[in-house]
């Protein structure tokens, strides 16, 4: 009986988990979206230390960081395809890329 309950909290405690990642998966996804077809920027704050990247079409990603002027690139993305790259947490960066990017887990600066 012990080992049934035992179970039972094992798999409860794993949904909650799973639900948990999937709500912050979802309200910090953000999509830059391009109208006017040229290269956007925006500041974000990456949640976690890794980011990942896709996009509808093909271009490098750079992220600078505001303080430091550093940057880091995402070689070159295609429509479909995702990339990661890692960020330091806390810190806020530009993204520069053509098309709509979807980066995500993120924090947006809005100005």
């Amino acid at each position: 009986m012990k080992a049934k309950r035992f179970m039972l909290c094992v798999t409860l405690a794993f949904l909650a988990g799973l639900l948990a990642y999937s709500a912050i998966q979802r309200k910090h996804t953000f999509t830059l979206s391009n109208e006017d077809g040229g290269v956007k920027a925006e500041q974000i704050q990456p949640l976690f230390g890794t980011v990942r990247v896709s996009g509808d079409s093909d271009t490098d990603v750079v992220f600078t960081d505001v303080e430091t002027g550093e940057k880091y690139t995402i070689g070159y993305i295609t429509h479909g395809m995702t990339e990661k790259i890692k960020l330091e947490r806390g810190r806020w960066y530009s993204v520069a890329g053509s098309g709509n990017l979807t980066v995500k887990p993120i924090n947006v600066r809005v100005e």
